[in-house]
């Protein structure tokens, strides 16, 4: 398997991260944990040749055009927007990546491109800034499969109806596979024929997200570009393989623990309540980030403490930020409990010793008690799905 993709130092804040991957070494370190002979073709700085030669101990043959500095990505919490540096006008186009083989996974590029001829191939764009098409540079596959999440496939066709945004590139861009990413949703794979298939998303005790898309991208080209394994097979194995990696953070993709994963069946579109202290910055901040992240998610989030609150009163689930809550978000929360709500409780200091009910999710990650309460609200109301 060869794969084309970006070489990038990442740091994180909250939780702490710092390794030098980017789309293209994390995707190479996936698949050579699922079969050996995995070649990668990248940019890099000649600094970074150290960090080079830690991918070659896993087997990796490493192909690298020279670029003149590193590409870092800063994030404060994995679901905010990276700071990245040079910023993208100050970087310099590096000419154009060439790669042929039987089965290529291409990425796109902040400072370069790849330009691949493959059997098959499956092409992640990774930007929603005006994507451009798999042929746009001169690449060519016998067999092409796009994957994309739902931002990016909007932006490539200017279609906001998913189903025929997908049927579009089928049809234009002579993909014989689109697989529409979706977050805590899973994933819509579609091949030609008149039915998509949905491949849900799997439960994992902790939601690490930054380079999940990777991952997934990765095990389905493993799967479907070189084991050519059906389409929607495919895409199943990389979602459990991302429940992995984000609980883990590591590349370890063993059949049995892959089988093993539990699936969440949720839907978008809930309302969740979320009850947070509001008197000093650190709380507000924490409050509105919760609630933009969680809308970008697909759940209607609301905080009694600073708007109305729905009529009802009823909710999907309840998400518990635990620093300092008022007395009326804590008799809400008592209300919510006897009604049987799911409560997910964010307890990042853990000195404090607040008595819960016995099935309230508490974790001390901000990404996870997201996750949580988007899988807790969607699968309330979708009772009826397996």
């Amino acid at each position: 398997m060869h794969i084309v993709g970006g070489f990038y130092r990442e740091l994180c804040h909250l939780p702490e991260w710092d390794a030098t991957m980017g789309s293209g070494a994390r995707a190479a370190l996936t698949v050579a944990a699922l079969s050996p002979g995995t070649e990668f073709t990248t940019y890099a700085a000649a600094s970074e040749s150290m960090a080079i030669t830690v991918l070659e101990r896993y087997g990796i043959a490493a192909n690298v055009a020279i670029r003149p500095s590193p590409i870092v990505f800063a994030y404060f919490h994995p679901l905010s927007s990276p700071h990245i540096e040079p910023r993208r006008e100050e970087l310099i186009t590096q000419p154009s990546l060439q790669v042929t083989a039987n089965a290529v996974l291409r990425f796109g590029f902040l400072e370069g491109d790849a330009v691949v001829k493959a059997r098959r191939a499956v092409y992640d764009p990774q930007t929603w800034r005006n994507p451009k098409p798999f042929s746009a540079n001169g690449s060519s596959a016998d067999e092409l499969a796009l994957v994309m999440n739902e931002l990016e496939i909007s932006s490539a066709t200017g279609i906001e109806n998913i189903d025929q945004a997908a049927d579009h590139l089928i049809q234009t861009h002579k993909a014989e596979v689109v697989v529409v990413k979706q977050g805590p949703y899973g994933a819509k794979v579609y091949d030609g024929s008149q039915s998509s298939t949905h491949v849900p998303a799997y439960r994992s005790a902790r939601v690490f997200k930054i380079g999940t898309g990777d991952v997934f991208s990765a095990v389905f080209a493993h799967y479907w570009a070189q084991m050519r394994m059906p389409a929607h097979e495919a895409a199943d194995l990389a979602s459990r393989a991302v429940s992995l990696y984000c609980e883990t953070r590591t590349f370890k993709f063993e059949h049995a623990a892959l089988a093993a994963r539990q699936p969440v069946f949720a839907t978008r579109g809930a309302t969740v309540c979320i009850e947070a202290g509001i008197d000093a910055i650190g709380q507000r901040y924490a409050l509105e980030e919760a609630r933009f992240a969680l809308r970008e998610l697909g759940v209607n989030a609301i905080c009694p403490n600073i708007e109305p609150a729905i009529p009802t009163g009823n909710y999907e689930a309840i998400l518990v930020i635990e620093d300092a809550l008022p007395p009326e978000s804590v008799g809400r929360i008592a209300e919510h409990a006897a009604r049987g709500t799911s409560i997910i409780v964010l307890k990042e200091r853990a000195e404090r010793d607040t008595t819960w009910p016995t099935d309230t999710l508490t974790t001390p990650d901000f990404t996870t008690a997201l996750y949580f309460t988007a899988w807790a609200a969607g699968e309330a109301l979708s009772p009826g799905m397996p």
